[in-house]
């Protein structure tokens, strides 16, 4: 430095050393794939401020119109003649885009779902009345060839309603698509009356951390998860995950001189909870208010049950004055795994679907 007279000042006799950590982005290239981001959605539903487009959005500054690819059509397979037509929209469709040989592949679907039966909503009839279709027929309609190529080692999002996977029999049958048209990840969501809009920040963080940066999305999920505040309060998430389906013929020769020995893809389902001990233990909501008192938010911290049926079961009790209503919950299945979780707050990650080789 100077002195008021513009004379050299020494301050210190030699330079300091600063040491430290020095922080950086989890990585330092961009990922520059091509990339497609298809929407489908059901005829009637609103598609303003839909999910597809926030991510596109997000991948935008990074990308050319060339290597950023979304595409939104609206189907209706309401009746024979829709059905027909939707088919010659799909063959069209599959020839242009599989001629692009996306490296990444991210397809939405948006749909009404029966909260009954389970089964999802297709299209009108010819009265303008909804027509619903049980899960594998409406995959085997929606996804025909040879827009089921694209589906392959893609990523999908159900954008429904939780009966898709809480009913045991539409369950079964999204897994029998699944494994048939062999997207490497899907993602479904399992509240009842499901709102897109609790994902969003689930999305915009797929978006940087998967699309941008390149993670694989299984190793990163649980950060995309933890930054979830909306989704977490708002359901559970279900993902199936077809593991090896990335690994190339090519590559599998090299690790096997016998054919025979090459090992298949196996899909396996798992299911995300968050649990708080104020407000879902073991991932379930407690009621916004007490049934017996009609208190809001009465909920004490919960604790060890010592009546419950279940030996992890646990009990919340009403603290209003001259109310001591109790509400048990207990763990969805025996065999469960805490993940970046402590004593208040965290995930529940249950296998829902034992891995089963293709």
């Amino acid at each position: 430095m100077r002195s008021v007279h513009g004379n050299i000042v020494n301050v210190l006799d030699k330079p300091t050393i600063v040491q430290g950590v020095c922080e950086r982005a989890s990585k330092s290239q961009i990922c520059a794939e091509l990339i497609l981001i298809l929407h489908l959605i059901c005829t009637g539903m609103d598609s303003w401020g839909a999910l597809p487009f926030l991510l596109k959005t997000t991948l935008e500054d990074y990308h050319t119109t060339e290597s950023l690819v979304y595409e939104k059509l609206t189907f209706d397979l309401g009746t024979d003649t829709k059905l027909s037509r939707w088919r010659d929209t799909v063959r069209k469709l599959g020839t242009r885009l599989n001629a692009r040989k996306f490296a990444r592949k991210i397809i939405f679907v948006t749909v009404h779902s029966d909260l009954t039966r389970s089964d999802l909503f297709a299209g009108k009839d010819e009265n303008g009345g909804d027509v619903s279709a049980e899960v594998e027929d409406f995959m085997t309609c929606l996804f025909g060839s040879p827009l089921e190529d694209i589906m392959y080692s893609s990523t999908l999002f159900m954008l429904t309603c939780g009966p898709l996977v809480t009913f045991q029999k539409s369950f079964l049958k999204l897994k029998t698509s699944i494994s048939r048209l062999q997207p490497e990840y899907t993602i479904a969501f399992t509240q009842t009356d499901f709102i897109s809009a609790a994902v969003k920040l689930f999305i915009v963080a797929y978006g940087i951390q998967v699309l941008i940066e390149g993670h694989v999305l299984a190793d990163v999920l649980q950060d995309l998860l933890d930054v979830s505040l909306d989704l977490r309060m708002h359901s559970d998430v279900v993902l199936f995950h077809i593991q090896g389906i990335r690994l190339s013929n090519l590559v599998l020769s090299l690790l096997s001189n016998s054919p025979s020995s090459i090992i298949s893809p196996s899909i396996v389902g798992y299911r995300y909870a968050w649990y708080h001990s104020y407000r879902r233990p073991w991932g379930i909501a407690l009621p916004m208010g007490c049934p017996q008192c009609r208190s809001i938010h009465p909920w004490s911290p919960s604790k060890g049950d010592p009546k419950g049926t279940h030996s992890k079961a646990r009990v919340s009790t009403c603290q209003s004055i001259n109310c001591s209503f109790e509400a048990q919950s207990k763990p969805l299945l025996d065999e469960y795994q805490i993940v970046n979780g402590d004593r208040t707050s965290g995930w529940l990650k249950y296998i829902i679907s034992a891995a089963e080789t293709l």
